[in-house]
């Protein structure tokens, strides 16, 4: 079996949707400490040896989450599923994890919610596939003002396993 790609997609770097006409104004400390979030997410989603899988999936799954006071997420909830329980899980499970070494950075006010869009692919092809449909939705999702609140976070693709 192919090892699936596993990636990030935020609606801040991977979108379709220029972050001018978000109205978003993010400081260097917040993209270092998103950079940092996506990273520690990245290894999360790796770490979950998820090519011994093989009923794997392919999707994008939404997870929505808060910073609790001990630097760990709390009220984890996917926001959008993506077809897949085992695509859904891994991301929950992923997200869930966060702040186990170092807490996260506290960004924006209390209450901040955070997105993490994390993509399942078992080939380029598909990864490039469900990155323009990702881009689509987001486009869609900041179309509502509420929404322009959300901060988002990003990583590369890369190879799990």
């Amino acid at each position: 079996m192919k090892t699936p790609l596993i990636a990030l997609a935020g609606a801040l770097l991977m979108t379709a949707v220029p972050a001018i006409s978000q109205d978003i104004i993010v400081s260097a400390e917040e993209a270092a400490a998103v950079e940092r979030i996506s990273r520690e997410l990245d290894r999360n989603l790796v770490a979950a040896d998820w090519s011994r899988n093989r009923s794997a999936g392919e999707g994008i799954a939404m997870v929505r989450f808060q910073r609790g006071a001990d630097g760990r997420p709390v009220n984890v909830k996917i926001y959008r599923r993506s077809g897949s329980g085992s695509v859904d899980r891994l991301a929950r499970r992923a997200v869930n994890r966060l702040g186990l070494s170092v807490p996260l950075p506290a960004i924006g006010g209390d209450g901040q919610l955070f997105q993490a869009n994390i993509i399942v692919a078992s080939s380029d092809a598909e990864f490039a596939n469900l990155s323009t449909t990702l881009g689509k939705l987001e486009k869609a999702r900041l179309a509502d003002p509420r929404e322009r609140a959300v901060f988002a976070f990003s990583a590369s693709p890369r190879e799990a396993g």
